[in-house]
């Protein structure tokens, strides 16, 4: 790791360590690393950073914002709308059955104040690796036996990072998500990390927090300084009645 400025300060990730996370960053933005390695991601995403896009010169930059909205798993809003369709036979949700499509379909979501994607091919490459590991889970909906809508996210020991969301029917990704955080406490999981703060999110319960509330709570659920492990016991079924 290499200091390249002061004041914002700014890092050359060419290793696998980390800054402290509380210093003054400019807007979040920490500094770049070449590659996302499994160990460099593991151990960013333990200790409250994460990589958001990846530059014109292949370099991907990380980020740890000032604030971050967390969704608590027993705080999420729902609907009576949304519990008919979690309900109905039609809707089905599974986990780790589809996780390429979904990281297909998330790259290509073409969202507001968004020009193209941020998860390129080397994205795509570094988490289908760490899936592969156990470390990233994609958790699908499907409506009549079709794939609907989904997202996928870094799992740590009791830390859970929501990266990317998509949907092709109404309110495909919020079931999901539904679904997830419900399998979540049952395993112990007290929130979503949804990095970045969105009315999308807001709406079903994420709330903001500040720097110096998030980073402890993510240090504790991730284990940090610990084993890295997935402690999600994708086999947990949930019932809706």
């Amino acid at each position: 790791m290499i200091k390249v400025n002061e004041n914002p300060p700014l890092y050359l990730l060419d290793d696998f360590e980390f800054p402290d996370p509380y210093e003054p960053f400019d807007e979040g933005f920490v500094g770049a690393s070449y590659d996302l390695y499994p160990k460099r991601l593991l151990e960013g995403y333990s200790k409250g950073f994460f990589p958001w896009y990846q530059d014109d010169e292949g370099m991907y930059h990380w980020f740890v914002l000032n604030e971050r909205m967390l969704l608590k798993t027993d705080e999420v809003k729902t609907t009576k709308k949304l519990l008919r369709k979690l309900r109905s036979s039609k809707w089905d949700f599974k986990i780790n059955t589809r996780f390429e499509d979904v990281i297909r379909h998330c790259a290509n979501v073409k969202r507001k104040h968004e020009n193209g994607t941020w998860i390129s091919e080397g994205f795509i490459k570094a988490y289908s690796e760490l899936h592969n590991y156990g470390f990233v889970i994609s958790v699908e909906s499907y409506y009549e036996g079709e794939l609907v809508g989904g997202f996928y996210g870094v799992a740590i020991n009791k830390y859970f990072s929501g990266e990317s969301m998509f949907h092709l029917k109404p309110d495909a990704s919020k079931l999901a998500l539904i679904y997830f955080c419900d399998i979540l406490k049952q395993n112990g999981i007290e929130f979503i990390d949804c990095q970045v703060p969105s009315e999308h999110l807001g709406s079903m319960g994420g709330k903001v927090y500040k720097k110096e509330e998030f980073i402890p709570m993510i240090w504790e659920a991730s284990g940090y300084n610990n084993r890295f492990e997935t402690n999600i016991d994708t086999e947990t079924e949930k019932v809706y009645d």
